[in-house]
């Protein structure tokens, strides 16, 4: 049974730099190297409930060009945990946060806009692990090259390991449009960034 005490458990798991360097040369035609680096952060303008996290995912030699910034909201409610996705509505002032903390003191909640049909409920496993999938409903659309599709997202997180699988389907015909091929990127996490306190 997940608590309250559970949301700082999960954002101190997803508190870190995380490298999937191990699957990109097991695998190198489906998989490159990507690092994911995600910073607990606090600013007096955001709601204080639960935790704030700053998110940069690239690929490892472009790590100053991150292709993801998000800012993501976790908190409980009822039986589970709820991570929001928000956007940065100026995220290039932002690049290099995730390394760089101290760029995050001028992200305000102002800086940032709630993405709808973006949540995720996640839950405790048998495993003790954390798992998350979007919220249903096909809700979560977001444009790649130019094109709209929609979110299929689900992940699983223990204190050292990080998987995730995103794909993008096309709204109307629902074949995959982007996303991987063989299953879920496989991250270890190999830095840990601490929780930020009021």
């Amino acid at each position: 049974m997940l608590s309250a005490a559970d949301v700082n458990l999960l954002a101190e798991w997803m508190g870190g730099d995380f490298s999937n360097l191990e699957q990109a040369v097991e695998n190198p035609p489906f998989f490159a190297h990507i690092r994911v680096a995600i910073r607990p952060f606090y600013h007096p303008s955001f709601p204080p409930e639960g935790q704030w996290l700053y998110i940069e995912q690239a690929y490892n030699y472009a790590l100053q060009q991150p292709y993801r910034t998000a800012v993501f909201h976790l908190y409980f409610q009822g039986d589970h945990i709820a991570l929001d996705n928000y956007k940065l509505l100026d995220a290039r002032s932002f690049i290099g946060a995730a390394r760089n903390p101290e760029k995050l003191a001028h992200l305000t909640f102002s800086g940032v806009e709630k993405l709808p049909g973006c949540s995720v409920k996640v839950i405790k496993t048998d495993r003790g692990t954390f798992y998350g999938k979007i919220e249903p409903g096909k809700k979560c659309i977001v444009v790649r090259d130019g094109k709209e599709s929609y979110l299929e997202n689900e992940f699983e997180i223990s204190a050292t390991r990080y998987t995730s699988l995103d794909r993008g389907y096309d709204p109307i015909t629902n074949q995959r449009l982007w996303g991987s091929i063989v299953g879920a990127f496989e991250f270890v996490k190999t830095i840990a960034y601490p929780l930020v306190s009021p």
